[in-house]
């Protein structure tokens, strides 16, 4: 019997290379995205969600609510980045991406981890960041919204235990990918400076792979060199 799993931001970079390997490892994909156009994967559902919008993750997960209970695999992958002092950031700015990064991910749980409990059990997977260990110059908005997920993870692994909920952490640092599209930075060229989509998607599969009475609580990735140019 195929296994269930849900991807979000599975229309690109990790989401995707995540989504690919789960198919390819038998899963029944559905995934979770802002713009489906361009997607050539298998997916048994593709549904267009933006998370900076709290209404429509909550009309979401009761449209979808049949298909949230028989999930064996979730993974919150969906983010962005913006970077620059906290004065040059907005209250909007602030609150979209505090909203994508976290609160929507907090509201998904909210809604998703009582049907995977009634379920009996089920796997968990929050891709987080570097960002998350330590604060950075320039990173104040991002590193809290990363602090956050971490703090979230750290708590529903606590309390998701007894009921066979497995909840994992992967904090990658650089990953090449239409992550720094829009960033004035990226990762020099050459494979030492930056990790690949495929490098995070083979470590959750490599987790999961564990046995069930075993969990990784945090796994943390970063390339062999840290170099950065502008972009």
């Amino acid at each position: 019997m195929s296994l269930n799993a849900l991807v979000t931001g599975a229309t690109s970079g990790i989401g995707r290379a995540i989504a690919t390997q789960a198919i390819e490892q038998g899963y029944t994909a559905i995934g979770v995205g802002r713009d489906f156009s361009k997607n050539d994967l298998n997916f048994a559902q593709a549904i267009t969600l933006d998370q900076s919008d709290l209404g429509a993750v909550d009309a979401f997960c009761k449209e979808h609510r049949s298909l949230l209970s028989g999930l064996d695999l979730l993974v919150l992958n969906a983010g962005y980045g913006q970077f620059g002092a906290i004065e040059q950031f907005s209250t909007a700015q602030i609150e979209k991406l505090i909203t994508t990064n976290l609160t929507s991910n907090i509201v998904l749980l909210s809604k998703i981890v009582p049907l995977m409990k009634a379920k009996g059990g089920g796997d968990i997977v929050l891709i987080g960041s570097e960002a998350a260990l330590q604060g950075a110059k320039q990173g104040s908005v991002y590193c809290a919204s990363k602090f956050g997920l971490r703090g979230l993870a750290q708590s529903l692994r606590a309390e998701c235990a007894n009921s066979d909920i497995r909840v994992i952490l992967i904090n990658p640092g650089a990953v090449r990918s239409d992550f720094f599209d829009e960033l004035a930075f990226e990762p020099a060229q050459g494979q030492e400076f930056a990790l690949s989509p495929q490098d995070i998607a083979s470590s959750v599969f490599s987790a999961l792979k564990l046995p069930a009475t075993s969990v990784v609580d945090e796994l943390n990735l970063q390339p062999l060199k840290r170099v950065f140019k502008k972009s």
